[in-house]
């Protein structure tokens, strides 16, 4: 496999351990990957410091909270004297329920990813709360039927 940003093969199986489940012990990840204990405290350190790692968390079951619809919205950005176009992101992404917020290029200009118990509960953040928003000239919401993958 080829490096990536000066990470070798060793450094990229330590990140796709952690991704799958950082829970688990630096002596059970090295156990798994047939690499000394101090051998995988070290990389995850220095993977740490070079920012390569930024955080350490959890992956909730939002369906166990209740919240078990899911919608794309696309937002269509018109710009105004007071709003920019990165500044109408950050204020969606601060709404509740709002999980993911990207500038994307194309007919639409803000993907937005949501969810919540129900889809009348989107419908009214998006009626609501986003439509009204200074800078948002339109919406278009794609509702989530399955979802095959998504992020670890």
């Amino acid at each position: 496999m080829r490096e990536s940003r000066g990470l070798d093969e060793k450094d990229l199986k330590i990140l796709r351990a952690l991704e799958f489940d950082s829970s688990r012990s630096v002596r059970e990840i090295a156990e798994e990957l047939g690499l000394p204990r101090t051998t995988v405290q070290e990389r995850i350190s220095r993977l740490r410091r070079l920012g390569v790692i930024r955080r350490f968390t959890i992956k909730v079951d939002k369906s166990k909270l209740g919240k078990e619809a899911t919608a794309f919205i696309l937002v269509s950005f018109m710009p105004g004297p007071q709003i920019s176009q990165k500044m109408l992101a950050h204020q969606i992404s601060m709404l509740p329920d709002v999980e993911e917020v990207h500038l994307i290029s194309g007919e639409w200009d803000i993907l937005v990813k949501v969810r919540g118990s129900s889809m009348k509960e989107i419908g009214e953040l998006v009626i609501e709360r986003i439509r009204t928003m200074d800078g948002v000239a339109r919406t278009l919401t794609c509702t989530v039927f399955y979802t095959a993958k998504e992020d670890p």
